[in-house]
């Protein structure tokens, strides 16, 4: 029974990416409510362990990431998808409150330990 549960754990740790922790990689690990995954995360932000990204997704379904930011207040209110641009799409410029932002975390290794 343990060994199964360990063995789930160990999985869901190799399978994430500590560059794009999202609060469903912390809610599942913990196997804990949505909403306190969520507190973790932003107190994992502030002990300096997690930092909080946003993804901005281009409405091409082919395409995927156009841009990441460390606030929400650095998104500009147009954005151009250079991806799109390149492959020569006639829908390449979008308003941002159009497009999908998606939260994340980046795991900040030995960021929980003081400089002196």
């Amino acid at each position: 029974m343990f060994k199964k549960f360990f063995d789930k754990k160990a999985s869901i740790i190799e399978e994430t990416n500590p560059d794009n922790i999202s609060v469903e990689n912390v809610r599942s690990f913990f196997n804990i409510s949505t909403r306190l995954a969520r507190l973790i995360c932003k107190l994992a932000v502030r002990q300096g362990i997690f930092k909080r990204k946003f993804a901005v997704e281009c409405k091409n379904e082919s395409c995927g990431v156009i841009n990441v930011y460390d606030t929400i207040e650095e998104i500009p209110e147009h954005i151009n998808c250079l991806t799109c641009e390149i492959e020569g799409l006639n829908d390449f410029s979008f308003k941002t409150s159009e497009l999908n932002i998606v939260e994340y975390y980046q795991y900040i290794e030995d960021g929980d330990k003081k400089s002196s």
